[in-house]
């Protein structure tokens, strides 16, 4: 709710500002504890007309002594028509200077092909719609493996979101996707809390999780 609110009264890049910075300090934290993750951060499409937007990343990030190719900066896909020149500016920068660029809730969209042709993406995040309930659903099962299949042959990495049972899990494994999020693997949690669910996650699924 309180996203649109931000954007419409040009308060998002401070919204942005400190949820980054927070984001960055949690992920340096667990880098020092011996977990080393890539840190996914939703960008408003607003902030992608900054044209100091890539120099003010990587000052950050490094503050963090965390490297650029160790940030995903997630873009919404019904958002991305509103300025395509600038987006296409701003996104072959941030990929310049080595951050991962995802496609987040790919489907929901009317110019998704578009997109994906004219913008340097790296990562494709299939909305949870055509995720969850898929294995039972024939029709949402056929967009799941079609998005997994262009985001392949496109060399780009597959996220499948909305995992919540197993036969999901079943599912987006089999179809080759990269990596998954859902309630079935874990809710949203504190940072600090991210140790002892991974030591449980791995000791249940005698995973080891690199």
């Amino acid at each position: 709710l309180f996203i649109p609110l931000a954007e419409e009264n040009d308060l998002i890049d401070e919204v942005t500002a400190v949820m980054l910075e927070r984001a960055l300090h949690q992920c340096s934290r667990w880098r020092a504890e011996g977990l080393s993750l890539q840190l996914a951060v939703n960008l408003s499409v607003n902030s992608l007309e900054r044209l100091d937007l890539p120099e003010y990343l990587v000052g950050v990030t490094e503050k963090a002594e965390l490297s650029p190719s160790q940030v995903v900066l997630e873009v919404t896909e019904s958002r991305l028509s509103d300025n395509p020149t600038a987006l296409l500016d701003i996104t072959t920068r941030l990929r310049l200077k080595r951050f991962e660029l995802s496609i987040d809730d790919f489907g929901t969209g009317y110019s998704s092909l578009q997109q994906l042709q004219r913008l340097p993406f790296t990562e494709l995040k299939i909305d949870q719609a055509f995720v969850t309930g898929a294995a039972e659903d024939a029709k949402a099962r056929s967009i799941l493996e079609s998005s997994a299949d262009l985001a392949r042959r496109l060399g780009m990495k597959i996220v499948a979101e909305g995992i919540e049972s197993q036969a999901d899990w079943d599912l987006v494994a089999d179809l080759g996707c990269d990596l998954a999020q859902g309630y079935f693997i874990a809710r949203p949690m504190p940072g600090e809390e991210i140790m002892g669910w991974l030591d449980e996650w791995r000791a249940a699924n005698k995973l080891i999780v690199v």
